[in-house]
């Protein structure tokens, strides 16, 4: 009698599986989102904010339209836009670009700091970014210094060449040599912080081509670069996860 219990329970059980599978298929609701390469962070942001790592299904039924934002170190953020229907089931396909050293040495180039912001690298970005500004800002002083000590220079040389009496002629002949090694202190000034300036933004280039990090593996790798940080929940086919995103 036990062993007849145990046949007839396997054969129900047995004829549950192909049943579930064909509702799911057929009037399954929910999302299905899936990425190249998977473990990517998706947020979902509409009537509700959710966050899940792919490959990633929701059972619960969403509508309406929704934002979608995928991120994953090492790759560039994917962002796009769909509409949800809470009668059927919807497949959302994430394919992530590789960041590369030569897209994150050709940002830096064009604006020191940028190709570290590119790589997530934000400290490493906003210290370049900050030294070129200095360097270049003293560029700047340094022009504008020399500028004014050429003009003093030639003043002084435009009144030794006017100089007729013997005193004169001396008291400007020294007023004309100390004007000129001014002008030339502030030239040398100003050439130096060219070079230096030229150096930050030459290091800032070749960090970010020699320094762009590799991608990490693991499914929450770019974590703390979801949107913005707070609290989130995420909706699991056996329950919801609720957590705190945090920048650091």
């Amino acid at each position: 009698m036990k062993g007849r219990a145990t046949v007839i329970l396997s054969l129900v059980l047995l004829a549950l599986v192909p049943v579930e599978g064909t509702a799911w298929a057929q009037t399954g609701t929910g999302v299905v989102i899936t990425s190249e390469p998977p473990g990517a962070i998706v947020e979902l942001r509409g009537d509700h904010v959710l966050r899940g790592v792919t490959p990633w299904r929701l059972d619960r039924g969403l509508e309406g339209i929704y934002e979608i934002n995928a991120f994953k170190f090492g790759y560039a953020d994917w962002h796009g836009r769909t509409v949800l229907s809470a009668t059927r089931c919807d497949s959302i396909f994430v394919r992530l670009t590789r960041k590369t050293p030569e897209g994150a040495a050709l940002r830096s180039a064009i604006a020191p700091g940028w190709g570290q912001f590119y790589t997530k690298q934000n400290k490493k970005g906003i210290a370049f970014a900050a030294v070129e500004a200095l360097a270049l800002g003293a560029v700047l002083w340094a022009d504008a210094e020399s500028n004014r000590e050429e003009s003093d220079y030639l003043s002084a040389k435009a009144a030794y060449e006017d100089a007729t009496e013997v005193g004169e002629i001396e008291r400007t002949y020294e007023v004309m040599l100390r004007e000129f090694d001014e002008y030339e202190d502030k030239h040398l000034l100003r050439r130096r912080l060219i070079y230096a300036a030229a150096a930050v933004w030459v290091a800032n280039i070749a960090d970010a081509f020699f320094l762009c990090p590799e991608p990490r593996g693991g499914a929450y790798a770019e974590a703390p670069g979801l949107s913005r940080p707070g609290l989130y929940a995420t909706l699991e086919p056996d329950g919801a996860i609720f957590g705190l995103a945090v920048h650091f």
